[in-house]
């Protein structure tokens, strides 16, 4: 440890090098920067260990010294932890010093030349003997003695006084061992230590210091975590009202819209399209097949298209682990997806929720059931099978989706295209006994079993109806079977 760390701007060298000379002749350890750096030694980083490890600082006030950046950090904290001994070497006005200093008091020595019974040069040395945590004072002069001696042995310290400075010694080494500065618990016991056994000492001053900027390094840290709280609370309100303006925009029928996945293509999620909730008795619409009664109290969105190749490809192409169908020269890419099973599709569903965080939630990816295929199909209302290709089907062909026009409520291909998979059991009637008219799929039967709707692209015109109804084994794959998502809006 540094008994004093003399602080003074290089324009009063001259002025305090007898300063130094003197506190040396007393015993004193000083730091006087140029004295004590070694070649190639960091400069400010020597000035800052020696600050830190000084029992007092002597602050040697002149005009310059206020100007100076390094000498006002060293004065302020050495005020701030109440070691600062403020002298004056040379005239200053008294607006020199900042704001923040003008009310410390301090010790003149402009005037001062060396000698011992100067007034405010034994003031000083009662201050740092205080800090240091020993008697200072210039020693007595007796009439053998030279009149022109300028250096003086320090007199033998009092033993309570030398006692007390030795266990000042030991905390000191104690707290620079520290095992961990930034235990406020930890450091604010060793001070209470400190001011039961070397009360004002001056130490205890360094250690609040430290437990200041521990406390405002806390507060930092509080009203940063605050800061990021509030502004997670602002995002997470701004995506809740953009989840809400998202879901008003999906209720409204006819609206089209899809999912964003981050790391695919926007064109590789399906559209879907809203449609509206339904009341309908199949008995009036005038057909010979009264078909399903129809009372959906919600509002659901079908796929625009059936699932094509593309969506399948951009699936596993960022790790979907689905099964590659083949098209059998048909075409991929915007072609509707064949040779797709009932396991596979639910397999593509399952992913594609996990992907959004949808699983289990009410309003998750899903087959449609049939009773929402037909309503959606029908557009509300009877409709013919009038818009397939005639000389499509009669060439065997498969065009990419969207090729053809949309039907009322705008969706593509529900007709002549595909048959698609539906998450209904077969049932040999569509009205069988205990069907719920609410859009709810029939469960009852053999799981195995499962209803397609939808007319084929092998099947020729003349004979698609879509109030026809297959079934086939859930493991079956054809080249022409693929399907189309559904999905819950809202509820009612």
């Amino acid at each position: 440890m540094v008994d004093v760390f003399i602080s003074y701007s290089r324009s009063t060298r001259t002025r305090v090098e007898p300063i130094k000379h003197k506190l040396d002749a007393l015993g004193l350890d000083c730091f006087f920067d140029m004295h004590q750096i070694d070649g190639g030694a960091n400069f400010p980083d020597v000035i800052d260990r020696a600050l830190r490890d000084s029992k007092s600082v002597l602050c040697c006030w002149s005009p310059a010294y206020f100007k100076g950046q390094w000498s006002m950090i060293e004065c302020r904290d050495a005020l701030a932890r109440g070691i600062i001994v403020p002298v004056a070497v040379d005239r200053f006005e008294q607006f020199a010093p900042p704001a923040d200093l003008r009310q410390i008091n301090w010790f003149d020595l402009v005037d001062w030349t060396g000698e011992d019974d100067h007034e405010d040069w034994g003031r000083t040395l009662q201050n740092l003997g205080k800090l240091v945590g020993r008697k200072i004072s210039a020693p007595a002069r007796t009439n053998s003695q030279s009149a022109n001696s300028a250096l003086n042995e320090a007199p033998a310290a009092d033993p309570a006084i030398q006692a007390r400075a030795d266990l000042l010694g030991d905390l000191r080494t104690t707290w620079n061992a520290f095992p961990d500065k930034s235990d406020l618990p930890a450091v604010e016991r060793f001070l209470g230590h400190v001011r039961d056994v070397v009360a004002d000492s001056g130490f205890e001053f360094e250690i609040e210091h430290h437990i200041e900027g521990l406390v405002r390094d806390a507060e930092r840290r509080a009203e940063k975590a605050e800061r990021a709280a509030a502004e997670l609370r602002s995002l997470q309100a701004e995506e809740t009202k953009a989840r809400q303006l998202a879901q008003e925009t999906r209720r409204k029928p006819g609206a089209i819209w899809r999912d964003a996945i981050p790391g695919m293509p926007a064109d590789t999620v399906p559209e879907m399209v809203t449609i509206p909730s339904a009341d309908r008795d199949p008995s009036q619409d005038g057909r010979d097949d009264a078909g399903l009664e129809v009372k959906i109290e919600y509002c659901f969105a079908l796929g625009k298209y059936p699932v094509t190749f593309a969506d399948l490809e951009a699936a596993i192409a960022v790790g979907a682990n689905l099964e590659w169908p083949t098209d059998h020269g048909l075409g991929r890419d915007r072609h509707p997806a064949i040779n797709v099973n009932w396991h596979d599709a639910k397999a593509y569903i399952a992913w594609l929720n996990g992907r959004l965080g949808l699983t289990d939630r009410d309003d998750a990816y899903r087959l449609p059931s049939e009773l929402e295929w037909e309503y959606a199909s029908n557009a509300g209302a009877s409709v013919t099978a009038d818009y397939k290709d005639k000389e499509e089907a009669e060439q065997g062909m498969l065009k990419p989706v969207g090729s053809r026009a949309a039907n009322v409520f705008g969706l593509h291909c529900m007709d002549g295209t595909l048959l698609e998979w539906c998450e209904d059991h077969w049932s040999d009637e569509a009205a069988e006994p205990g069907r719920a008219a609410d859009g709810t799929p029939w469960l009852a039967g053999d799981p195995g079993a499962r209803v397609l709707r939808g007319g084929s692209w092998k099947t020729r015109t003349p004979e698609i109806d879509l109030t026809s109804r297959v079934s086939f084994d859930a493991a079956s794959r054809r080249d022409d079977i693929g399907f189309r998502l559904a999905r819950t809006i809202s509820l009612k």
